[in-house]
């Protein structure tokens, strides 16, 4: 598939089909995640796949983890977004609505749509980095995770970023061994897109070039 075509289709799945993802599928979009940049080629990703039953034990602690303490979605920032940032969150409610009123959603049930497609996929991907790499590494984190979601759409495959679950990382980490070391950034939901699903029916678009770049000539 041509790369721009990758980037303008690809988009955020939140219900997938009951239907397994070859191994060899999952590590061809791994290996692809490994082929991102890195500052002096550190490769400071690491990422656990769980898939089969180990997915689906990972998921009823979640889910039991989630009926003691839902959480709340919001961008993170203990100020409020400057205009430009809180229009597009109004503009792409706008376009998510009618594809949730068709379920008959609330918004909140809508968010949590968006991490149970962690649940309701057959693949979870955690995300993680040593934790003696600074923040600033995250960045070479996040070019691993964009390699692997046009990878994944590239073999006809969908997924999500999910940043909600990690609310439940220390869950997270006890069920999948992750040692204390490591920093859980994200997770991943992986699987063939169920295209019948209304939360699936739309894409939401981008800010124009002209509000976020600067030019000198």
């Amino acid at each position: 598939m041509e790369i721009f075509t990758a980037m303008k289709e690809r988009k955020s799945i939140r219900a997938y089909l009951d239907k397994p993802v070859a191994r060899r599928d999952i590590e061809a979009v791994l290996a692809a995640a490994l082929l991102a940049p890195s500052a002096i080629n550190l490769q400071p990703w690491e990422f656990v796949v769980c898939y089969g039953e180990e997915k689906e034990r990972l998921v009823r602690r979640l889910l039991k983890a989630r009926s003691e303490r839902v959480v709340a979605c919001g961008p993170g920032t203990d100020q409020p977004l400057p205009a430009k940032i809180s229009r597009r969150a109004t503009e792409a409610l706008a376009v998510m609505e009618p594809h949730i009123a068709a379920p008959g959603l609330t918004f909140n049930q809508f968010i949590e749509a968006g991490s149970c497609a962690f649940y309701g996929a057959p693949v979870a991907i955690m995300v993680t980095i040593d934790k003696l790499f600074p923040a600033i590494r995250y960045l070479d984190v996040g070019l691993a995770v964009s390699y692997l979601l046009l990878a994944a759409h590239a073999k006809g495959l969908s997924a999500c970023p999910i940043g909600l679950i990690l609310a439940y990382r220390d869950d997270i980490a006890q069920a999948l061994n992750i040692p204390e070391q490591k920093e859980i950034l994200l997770g991943i939901a992986l699987g063939y897109a169920d295209e019948s699903a209304p939360v699936n029916a739309f894409q939401i678009g981008r800010a124009d070039l002209a509000e976020i770049a600067t030019w000198y000539e």
